[in-house]
């Protein structure tokens, strides 16, 4: 392109992506020695637990996410004034972190302009910001993101004495372990509420909430039963734990963020490491379901 004008309503932290290909040699000894395959997933396990915890209960590791956050700016952008509107003001991982390599010397080009003034209006041949200027565009790319609460629909479910699963969450959505909700026995939600993250893999998630699924499956074929339901008290003493952690993690630090509505409710985020969620969904608890 002639001219890359990128509008940035607030800036974002980043680390490196990381991305690279393993060589013919590493292949030979992972295949020759697969405690070493298990180990380079270990590791990557390792590194996304340290930022889950960071963003949780362990808020004084975010300092070293924030370091590498400054270096990625730095080692790729030469110009101080730049720097500095690229630096975010919020913690890291109060937004969603980026993992990129490129973008920083994207901007770096001298056809790319970075515009931080806010957008006032598009008009019919470009773009106006708030002090008057206007950039004139062949090409309007826009990035509104989508709805992030919006769990499970356009899909209407039905449950115990005709109530919607859409009526049960007017306020907020809500699930025990992001799986279960009473009322609608024989009903497992995957990638539900509460259990989306800052880091982590959602394939580890779903893996963990397939886990909970299964063990509940075995549980009634062991007792001949033919519906499980979440007993309301223990999805209510959940819920209750769930929202006094989230009040201490950094997505409420002060922020504008996707993972917290207008109301200040956060139906997103798991506010603990993701090997506390694989923990808590290894097994069924009696005191949590009733099967008949």
């Amino acid at each position: 392109v002639a001219q890359l004008d990128v509008y940035q309503r607030s800036p974002g932290w980043t680390i490196p992506r990381g991305d690279f290909a393993y060589g013919p040699r590493m292949q030979r000894l992972f295949e020759r020695f697969p405690a070493l395959q298990w180990l380079d997933r270990q590791a990557t396990f390792l590194f996304q637990e340290l930022g889950a915890a960071a963003m949780t209960g362990q808020r004084w590791l975010l300092p070293v996410l924030k370091a590498v956050g400054r270096w990625n700016i730095n080692r790729a952008i030469s110009d101080p004034t730049l720097r500095e509107r690229l630096t975010p003001g919020d913690e890291p991982g109060c937004k969603r972190i980026m993992l990129t390599d490129d973008f920083y010397p994207a901007l770096s080009r001298d056809n790319v302009e970075l515009v931080s003034d806010p957008i006032a209006g598009i008009t019919a041949s470009g773009v106006r910001t708030a002090d008057g200027r206007e950039r004139p565009v062949d090409v309007l790319v826009f990035a509104t993101g989508f709805r992030t609460h919006a769990f499970v629909a356009p899909m209407e479910i039905t449950g115990r004495e005709g109530r919607r699963l859409s009526e049960v969450w007017t306020q907020v959505p809500r699930a025990y372990l992001g799986l279960s909700v009473p009322g609608f026995p024989n009903l497992f939600l995957i990638y539900g509420p509460n259990t989306n993250g800052g880091t982590g893999s959602v394939i580890y998630t779903i893996e963990a909430g397939i886990q909970h699924v299964i063990a509940a499956v075995r549980e009634m074929e062991s007792r001949a039963g033919h519906a499980i339901e979440v007993r309301p008290l223990a999805a209510e003493a959940f819920d209750r734990e769930l929202r006094g952690r989230l009040a201490g993690t950094v997505w409420h630090s002060g922020c504008t963020n996707w993972y917290v509505d207008s109301h200040g409710n956060d139906p997103n985020q798991w506010p603990w490491t993701w090997s506390t969620y694989r923990r808590r969904t290894a097994r069924i608890s009696e005191a949590a379901y009733e099967i008949a």
